[in-house]
């Protein structure tokens, strides 16, 4: 069965240091394990203080997996907008592209 990979791409905000986009990333690793998530990849291009990029990946076990983490946010919406609202009020980085993949081993 395919796992569902949801890849971000992520700059810095103007201004933002590394160590504040690191903790950033950290916070969100955190949240989404949380919400289900089987694991969260976070890789690193470029040095973050010199128009660096982010690639923010959530891995599900397979789509069932993946639609039980967008079940459970519809069940309790306000929790994930209390921190996104608090995220918001700090932006440190902003989100420049975004998809989801499905890894297949069959083919």
């Amino acid at each position: 069965m395919a796992r569902a990979i949801e890849t971000a791409l992520l700059n810095p905000v103007d201004g933002k240091t590394r160590a504040q986009q690191v903790a950033r990333l950290k916070e969100w690793k955190k949240h989404f394990l949380a919400m289900g998530a089987e694991k969260v990849v976070v890789k690193e291009s470029g040095p973050g203080n010199i128009n660096g990029a982010w690639i923010f990946e959530i891995h599900h076990k397979n789509a069932g997996a993946y639609g039980s983490v967008i079940d459970s946010y519809y069940k309790s919406t306000k929790s994930h907008d209390e921190i996104m609202a608090k995220w918001q009020k700090t932006p440190t980085l902003n989100f420049t592209g975004y998809s989801l993949f499905f890894e297949v081993d069959e083919i």
